[in-house]
């Protein structure tokens, strides 16, 4: 059975991959009638990663987000889901895949090294807050991603349009507009998401601890990663923040994602080793 795991998740990484492709040709507008199957691609792609993700819980009985490499296999199908779920409300989503499936296939591809064995930690025993908290958490992780790509190609396209040299991303990428409603409603979500992960994790340490924080460096980061969300939607409500002061707070917003995903769950923290 291990192995069946194993395949469908390289099934999966090999779909993200083709449709990446797919999306970075496709965004040559020469190419892209040739290349109609590159959603396709990351539909099937997400089948075989959530296939692999449901027989991994049922078989080794535990969360499919335990561990580093596993959490990246779970964020690459999250992303994906995320990733089509919106690209239904733009005109074209060719230039939404050409920056989220590449991010999508490099966290399969670190996926597919995840050490199919179960995690006998005791402190991650089966608790429903656990569960909700990092599910949660990994769901938010996506939705910034998305808004991370939306303000890169809003950064992208506002450079032409000043520039006045009208290019291929002028032809290719949605309005200056719908970019930034895009990149509004990923972080609105992301950062609801973001807020019941941190309320979850709260509830977990208190019955686990009897306390609901243990000033982990993890959770540090996570509070000022919520605070600079907030500081996104508070500028953009009360003060008509919009655009490209907007685009880069989003930016920013992300990279201390990336940062508290990777690096600190790596190096840093004590108590989140598991994610």
């Amino acid at each position: 059975m291990l192995i069946v795991i194993r395949i469908f998740y390289i099934i999966a990484l090999i779909l993200y991959a083709v449709s990446a492709l797919k999306y970075v040709r496709a965004f040559n507008p020469k190419n892209s009638r040739l290349l109609p199957h590159r959603t396709a691609a990351a539909n099937f792609g997400a089948v075989f990663n959530l296939l692999g993700l449901v027989t991994y819980s049922i078989y080794l009985r535990q969360a499919p987000f335990l561990g580093m490499f596993q959490g990246f296999i779970f964020a690459a199908c999250v992303l994906t889901l995320l990733f089509l779920i919106i690209s239904r409300q733009v005109e074209s989503e060719i230039s939404l895949g050409l920056i989220v499936m590449p991010l999508v296939s490099l966290f399969a591809l670190i996926g597919i090294f995840t050490p199919l064995e179960r995690i006998s930690d005791p402190m991650l025993a089966p608790n429903p807050w656990f569960i909700l908290h990092v599910s949660v958490a990994l769901f938010s992780y996506g939705a910034f991603a998305v808004a991370f790509a939306c303000s890169i190609l809003y950064l992208l396209l506002h450079r032409e349009i000043k520039s006045k040299t009208l290019g291929t991303y002028f032809e290719r990428l949605p309005s200056l507009d719908e970019l930034d409603h895009l990149t509004y409603l990923s972080v609105t979500i992301g950062f609801l998401a973001l807020t019941v992960s941190i309320a979850t994790g709260m509830a977990w340490t208190h019955d686990r601890l009897g306390k609901l924080l243990q000033l982990d460096i993890k959770e540090i980061i996570t509070f000022i990663n919520w605070l600079i969300f907030a500081l996104y939607l508070h500028s953009r409500l009360y003060g008509g923040w919009r655009g490209r002061r907007a685009a880069w707070i989003a930016i920013l917003g992300f990279g201390v994602v990336l940062f508290n995903f990777l690096v600190v769950t790596i190096l840093l923290s004590r108590t989140h080793s598991y994610l």
